[in-house]
């Protein structure tokens, strides 16, 4: 793909989102009012529904968060970043990725390391670059597989493990799946771990993967705390 390719279905990209943004608040407001309605009436639903509700309500929430910021990929200012504790973020992204997990009966195995330093981030870009990684680990996954979820320090930096047990990355695609647009599924936008790239640089944050020796693969993220 050419430069001015490239460039130019950014622009077109950036304009589109520009305009969506109106668009998509406003039913998305309707979901949020609609759930919240559910929720003042939880003593009628069993505790899985409860959950259900309290999951989607909290996703709905990141998703007008993300309206704002997540889109606007050039967007710099450190106003919101503040310090916090990577293992809460971590617990986020699975109360709202859980009900995809589920319907592959798909467990999460979880090892975070206590009273890790805290680190100054964004704390919606850095729970949109989980939820992304590990949707992505629950699509490649096969069904009653496990992804392990690891965090610990190193060297000075705060690290996390995102290990799936799925298909892996052929290797003729390793060097291609953090461009933009570039996307294995029907569809797929291209955008998922190119914007998770994104965030995580302007984080001063590194992001590696591999893939397992048996089987699946294994996303590394390093945080300065």
């Amino acid at each position: 793909m050419s430069n001015n390719v490239h460039e130019n279905k950014l622009q077109v990209l950036g304009k589109l989102a520009a305009s969506l943004t109106h668009e998509i608040k406003n039913p998305l407001s309707v979901i949020k009012l609609n759930l919240e309605f559910l929720k003042m009436n939880n003593e009628k639903f069993d505790q899985e529904t409860i959950e259900c509700i309290d999951s989607s309500l909290e996703a709905a929430d990141m998703i007008d968060k993300l309206i704002y910021t997540t889109l606007e990929f050039s967007r710099k200012s450190k106003d919101d970043y503040n310090y916090y504790c990577i293992n809460d973020i971590i617990q986020k992204s699975l109360h709202i990725t859980k009900g995809n997990a589920n319907k592959k009966n798909i467990a999460f195995q979880l090892r975070l390391t206590d009273n890790l330093a805290k680190v100054k981030v964004n704390e919606t870009k850095i729970l949109q670059v989980f939820v992304n990684i590990i949707s992505n680990s629950i699509e490649a996954s096969h069904t009653s597989s496990r992804i392990f979820i690891n965090s610990f320090e190193n060297n000075g930096r705060v690290n996390v493990e995102i290990i799936d047990e799925g298909f892996g990355i052929i290797d003729e695609k390793k060097n291609e799946i953090f461009e933009d647009f570039y996307t294995s599924k029907d569809d797929g936008t291209g955008l998922g771990l190119s914007v998770c790239k994104t965030i995580l640089e302007e984080h001063e944050a590194t992001f590696e993967f591999k893939n397992n020796e048996t089987k699946g693969t294994t996303f590394t993220i390093q945080f300065n705390p």
